[in-house]
Parts: C-alpha cells; sequence; structure tokens
C-alpha cells in the first residue's frame, strides 16, 4: 500500500495537550516545547531539500532529526483539522481515491524524496 501524508491545519496546535517537538521526538536530545515556543524551531533545517552534511556527521545527525520536527496529539485529531493529502505518484493517488477519501490530494514526489 502506497503511503501518504496527511496535511493538518496548524489549528491542531490549539488542542488540549498538543507538544511539538524540535526534531524526531525518539531522537535523544529532543526537546518538547509548547506551541507558544514554536519559534525555537529551525525552520530552515525543517524545510530544506537536502540535510546531508558529508564531511561533518555530527551536522548530518542533527539535521537529519530537526527534518523530523514533529507535532504531538495525546488522543486524537478532530477529522475537520484533515485538510488534505500529499502522495508520492498519481498511482497512490488512485489507491487512495478507490479507499473513498474525500479530501484534495496532491502528487508531490519531493516530499517523499523521490
Amino acid at each position: 500500500m502506497p503511503l501518504c501524508v496527511l496535511r493538518i491545519s496548524t489549528d491542531v496546535l490549539k488542542l488540549d495537550g498538543v507538544v511539538i517537538s524540535d526534531s524526531n521526538a525518539a531522537s535523544d536530545y529532543v526537546r518538547f516545547l509548547h506551541p507558544s515556543q514554536w519559534q525555537l524551531l529551525e525552520f530552515d533545517d525543517i524545510y530544506t531539500m537536502d540535510w546531508r552534511h558529508p564531511n561533518d556527521q555530527i551536522a548530518y545527525f542533527r539535521h537529519s532529526a530537526r527534518k523530523c520536527a514533529e507535532a504531538l496529539a495525546p488522543h486524537r485529531i478532530p477529522p475537520n483539522l484533515i485538510l488534505g493529502a500529499n502522495v508520492a505518484s498519481q498511482a497512490a493517488s488512485v489507491t487512495l481515491a478507490t479507499s473513498k477519501f474525500a479530501l484534495p490530494v496532491t502528487v508531490d514526489s519531493v516530499l517523499f524524496f523521490q
């Protein structure tokens, strides 16, 4: 089954108990932040197209973890906060459509590193 990445409204940050992480939540050096602390995120690192650092292994580890910053909801995200989905290919888009997913679907192979 092809993967999809759901597009979630930033209103998710207003839900009770939501926290953001400045890197992958399973990272050894992750910081968990209140949504009001969003300015502490390294957006240049999060949205960069290339996080490799061939001559600096520590920078590579740090950057690849930051690329996976997350918003974490303790229970569930209400369906009305799901705005759509991204998929890697047209075939994945068709597969998602056959599952009766009714929200907008965007083919974005770059998001899937293709």
